[in-house]
């Protein structure tokens, strides 16, 4: 950040920078819990601490308050579980002054509002700071970019099962053809079979027909049918405002 020769003379930012969430001597200080909760690193975590001190700062310096992004919005929730800190000691003694969360009231009016005094407090921010906000904290992803990357992973899901059933596909065609390839060798065989057999056969009209008169005796019956198959084969208009500070 650019130095700001007022902002470092402002009584109120030189307390901000000053003041700590985290008590000494605490196993579980609010960093901690605050990573946790919402499964940030600690080095985010602090940098997420960092930026809901400017937005209090802009709170009590702009005209009409400012409107926190969700990631600072999440930083100023915890706090207000720490009523004692935020109400006796924050409040008073670090703002001078009370600070209070306003919901929004949700509907279409409301979130058109509630943009406008988003980037409202985007300009106040950069107006004061000299920097722009960090995208990673202060800007949410648009919603283009969110559709963007439901519709690759819809394409992702859509292809995954074809491509599954075209290895199988192809896994099946392997295996068809092996066993026609095992058909055709064994019908040849077969062939051969019968040939030596004609061969041996005794041609004479009588021996044949010694044969037939010998087989009236009686019959039998076999046949053999052999089938096989084979297959193989997932900026918020719900974050709140501040409303500027309140003596």
């Amino acid at each position: 950040m650019e130095k700001n020769s007022l902002l470092h003379q402002d009584s109120l930012w030189l307390r901000l920078q000053e003041f700590s969430l985290d008590r000494p001597n605490v196993d579980f200080p609010f960093s901690k819990k605050l990573a946790k909760e919402e499964n940030w690193t600690l080095d985010f975590t602090q940098k997420a601490i960092e930026e809901y001190k400017k937005f209090v700062y802009l709170c009590c310096r702009l005209d009409n308050g400012a409107s926190p992004s969700e990631i600072v919005d999440k930083v100023w929730h915890m706090h207000l579980l720490y009523t004692q800190n935020y109400w006796e000691e924050f409040c008073p003694h670090v703002l001078k002054q009370n600070l209070h969360h306003h919901p929004s009231t949700g509907g279409d009016i409301a979130k058109k509002e509630h943009e406008k005094w988003f980037s409202d407090t985007l300009a106040g921010y950069r107006g004061i700071f000299k920097q722009e906000p960090p995208k990673n904290i202060w800007i949410k992803e648009t919603n283009g970019r969110r559709k963007t990357m439901i519709g690759k992973l819809g394409l992702i899901f859509l292809f995954t099962p074809i491509l599954l059933l075209s290895s199988c596909w192809g896994e099946v065609i392997n295996r068809l053809t092996a066993m026609l390839m095992w058909g055709i060798s064994f019908f040849f065989l077969v062939g051969i079979v019968m040939l030596i057999i004609n061969s041996i056969v005794p041609k004479d009209p009588k021996d044949r027909k010694g044969s037939r008169n010998n087989s009236d005796d009686g019959g039998s019956c076999t046949s053999a049918n052999n089938c096989g198959s084979a297959g193989g084969c997932s900026s918020c208009g719900s974050c709140g405002s501040c409303g500027g500070c309140s003596s």
